[in-house]
């Protein structure tokens, strides 16, 4: 299993490295935060999940996966997008960009990704 956690915040990389790694998921950890430079190796690389900010100042959440779904077409990875406040309107724009993209609220919900993950 390979995630890759994309933050512009290093508090928020650390908080959910560390739920990951004190989790019963098995994982090898990839976090990023700049944004541009992780599109540059995520689209060449194998991964498995993205965990990626809403928010983020070099490029959002949504135009981060906007351009991971151009790059990896029919080989796209599990996408969660993390957000302090989860509202109907923004589901409803994700929901556009990709039916099977997660929006969850922060801080990552471990027990919601393993459950995920069991399911695929």
């Amino acid at each position: 299993m390979r995630i890759a956690l994309i933050d512009d915040n290093e508090i928020d990389i650390f908080v959910n490295t560390k739920l990951l790694e004190t989790s019963s998921i098995t994982a090898e950890i990839s976090s990023y935060l700049n944004p541009l430079a992780a599109l540059d190796e995520l689209c060449s690389k194998e991964i498995d999940v993205i965990i990626v900010d809403n928010q983020m100042p070099e490029i959002s959440g949504y135009g981060f996966l906007e351009k991971i779904i151009e790059c990896k077409q029919d080989d796209l990875p599990l996408m969660i997008v993390l957000t302090a406040s989860v509202h109907e309107e923004l589901r409803e724009k994700y929901k556009g960009l990709h039916d099977q993209i997660k929006l969850w609220e922060k801080p990552l919900n471990v027990e919601a990704l393993s459950s995920l993950l069991a399911e695929a």
